[in-house]
């Protein structure tokens, strides 16, 4: 209890807040053009997010939970900074509180950008697919992102880039494949003192670990010189730890029809069900020339769909496009469209949204945040000092709708 309350005081007094050391305060004079009177959650819904409240209560209380945060989305996530600030600032709210990495893909298999914080590399040739390129072939899986060993042999090296704590580690990892004929031997490389106890289930090969490391090799070799394939799809890491697994699920050019093609979605995300869902597609589809509201908010109840087929109690929570620029050229008002998907999406559904576009500084808003080097040149992308800011403001408000439920339901 004791934790709980030094939490809950440190947002009661400290918003905006450095609670910890580890929260930076977000310096709202120094952008001015931030609206912050609307940083908050519009919650449409109080049944699932009390439901995710009331679990982070307990974790925050007894520190025994588990809880799981998925966050969708194109190169926003797929860079891993926007969705690393989220995870960190859920992770250092109190001690103790850093659950394993959860679903991870080695981008830099497919010549792919991927996290500043665990990183890969890799021996043989691979050949990459992703969901967000029409002519790519899947099938893909929860991570939208599919690697396929054109050699005949390959080691896979993943680690830590730079391990802070015993939290920074492997102890339960999950590797996701297809073997089309059987042909492959698959193993994990570590130091010989430590004991590895592995089930081969179907998509996938679940190893323990008897100590936890924060590096890891795995060995790749074709059998027999017969036809055959082998795909990748990634993999889940965990430390066996309680506390809060933050899941970047991002692919660049990524929409929202793009997880639709992911047959393999609801099975790998079963594995570990979420407890919120964060929804950060949309800037590619606003993108496209044939851009329909309509159909646009149908692809997206669809995913919703198959998200609750998995747990249709967990809290989903849309957040609006960035302002941006079409072609660097143009800018594009296609925002308005996707926001009104959303917004009647989360009315209907009673799910969550945080409207970024408005919180940024709305329409045109991208050239300020360029202008103060938050953005990048092609005033779509944020940099790495924007996707901090971001991820910052969505975690204060998200702790804001936290520390509402604390003070209603005590």
């Amino acid at each position: 209890m004791i934790n709980k309350l030094v939490f809950i005081f440190c947002f009661s007094v400290l918003i905006p807040f450095s609670f910890l050391a580890q929260f930076n305060a977000i310096s709202y004079n120094k952008y001015p053009y931030i609206n912050q009177d609307l940083n908050h959650l519009k919650i449409y819904g109080n049944k699932t997010w009390n439901k995710f409240f009331r679990k982070l209560d307990r974790l925050y209380e007894n520190g025994n939970e588990n809880i799981n945060i998925y966050h969708f989305g194109g190169s926003h996530i797929q860079a891993d900074i926007w969705s690393n600030k989220l995870r960190e600032n859920f992770q250092h709210s109190l001690p103790f509180n850093n659950a394993g990495r959860g679903f991870f893909f080695p981008f830099r298999l497919i010549n792919s950008n991927g996290s500043p914080i665990i990183t890969s590399s890799h021996t043989g040739k691979w050949k990459g697919y992703r969901n967000s390129v029409n002519y790519h072939q899947g099938p893909f899986g929860l991570l939208g992102a599919r690697a396929e060993l054109l050699d005949s042999t390959s080691t896979i090296n993943i680690w830590f880039k730079n391990p802070r704590n015993k939290f920074d580690s492997f102890q339960e990892i999950d590797l996701f494949f297809e073997d089309s004929s059987d042909n492959y031997d698959i193993t994990l490389i570590l130091d010989s003192t430590i004991l590895i106890s592995s089930q081969k289930l179907e998509g996938h090969i679940k190893y323990q670990l008897s100590k936890a490391v924060d590096s890891l090799s795995f060995s790749i070799v074709k059998k027999e010189n017969i036809e055959s394939k082998f795909s990748l799809f990634g993999f889940c890491f965990d430390n066996n730890k309680h506390g809060i697994s933050y899941h970047s699920i991002g692919v660049n050019g990524a929409s929202v029809p793009s997880y639709l093609r992911c047959v393999n979605l609801e099975k790998q995300l079963d594995l570990v069900a979420p407890d919120l869902v964060i929804f950060s597609i949309g800037i590619n589809d606003a993108y496209e020339n044939d851009f329909s509201k309509e159909s646009y908010s149908k692809n997206y109840d669809s995913l919703i769909q198959r998200i609750y087929s998995v747990n249709p109690e967990a809290a989903i929570l849309f957040t609006t496009n960035n302002d941006s620029y079409y072609h660097r050229k143009y800018p594009n008002k296609r925002v308005y469209e996707a926001k009104e998907a959303m917004v009647n999406l989360a009315e209907s559904k009673k799910l969550a949204l945080w409207d970024m576009f408005e919180i940024m500084g709305g329409f045109n808003s991208i050239q300020k945040w360029y202008s103060d080097d938050l953005a990048k040149k092609d005033l779509l992308h944020l940099n790495y000092k924007g996707y901090n800011l971001i991820g910052d403001l969505l975690f204060e408000a998200l702790m804001e709708a936290y520390k509402n439920y604390t003070t209603n339901n005590g």
